[in-house]
């Protein structure tokens, strides 16, 4: 882990400063388990058994920061703090003066989460899962969209936020939702954030995450990170960490080519 964030420092830190900007995007994916491994368990949103790897990648530069092994039935925001708390001082110590961001969809939805990135002044955006309350907030500009739409017959969308405090939590936060309306219906999508500017622009920020799902696609095609046939847990998570670090040194010979 130290290594591929090293490399990630020296090989990028010009470049980082530069741009004065670390995005990280954080996502766990699935790997199918077929034999005897340790901590191989079955997983129901996925429907098979496997291992539950989390990752860590930069958008910018396309580096992987961060690859850590789980247990198959670990939920997708399990580990993520201590495994941010050995990444984030340590690029903050590199780049005093660089704004780190970060983003995950709503599996990350963790009030821990937010406190932490909240705690190190880190700009972030995380997809919620609706509820109630967030439905009866949205309503009125639902409603307006329903009429524009029965009126004009053209697909209706709209983005607003507002601010929240459920139980849990310390303190209000904002929450950022997209409203649209189409012959299927109404669609409701929600975000929590602690960044500034309008809504959409926060939905635009929040929706350029899907890059990281093309990352994680190279990572296991293109470099077999999803071979980790060992029996043992800990030689399988040390197995994903050489394939982590043949994906960043592929990875930076990349970003040498002109562009």
């Amino acid at each position: 882990h130290d290594a591929l964030l090293e490399i990630f420092i020296r090989v990028c830190g010009e470049q980082v400063r530069r741009r004065g900007e670390i995005l990280l995007d954080i996502d766990s994916t699935d790997d199918p388990t077929h034999g005897q491994q340790q901590m191989s368990f079955f997983n129901g949103a996925y429907g098979q058994h496997m291992y539950h790897p989390m990752l860590v990648f930069e958008r910018h530069t396309g580096c992987l920061l961060a690859a850590r092994l789980r247990a198959g039935n670990a939920s997708s925001h399990a580990r993520i703090v201590p495994m941010l708390l050995r990444l984030v001082p340590r690029l903050q110590a590199a780049f005093p003066d660089v704004k780190i961001k970060l983003r995950g969809d709503a599996g990350f939805a963790l009030p821990l989460l937010y406190q932490f990135c909240e705690f190190f002044g880190i700009q972030y955006a995380f997809g919620i899962p609706a509820n109630p309350v967030f439905q009866r907030r949205a309503e009125p500009r639902q409603k307006r969209l329903k009429r524009r739409y029965r009126r004009t017959q053209l697909p209706q969308r709209g983005f607003s936020s507002f601010r929240h405090r459920a139980r849990s939590w310390p303190r209000q936060r904002r929450i950022c939702y997209k409203a649209e309306h189409t012959a299927v219906g109404t669609n409701l999508r929600f975000l929590v954030t602690n960044g500034a500017g309008r809504a959409s622009e926060v939905f635009a920020f929040y929706n350029d995450r899907g890059e990281c799902e093309n990352r994680i696609e190279e990572f296991k095609n293109g470099f077999r990170a999803d071979r980790l046939s060992c029996h043992r847990l800990l030689a399988n998570a040390f197995r994903l960490l050489l394939h982590g670090c043949a994906y960043d040194l592929v990875n930076l010979f990349r970003l040498q080519l002109p562009q």
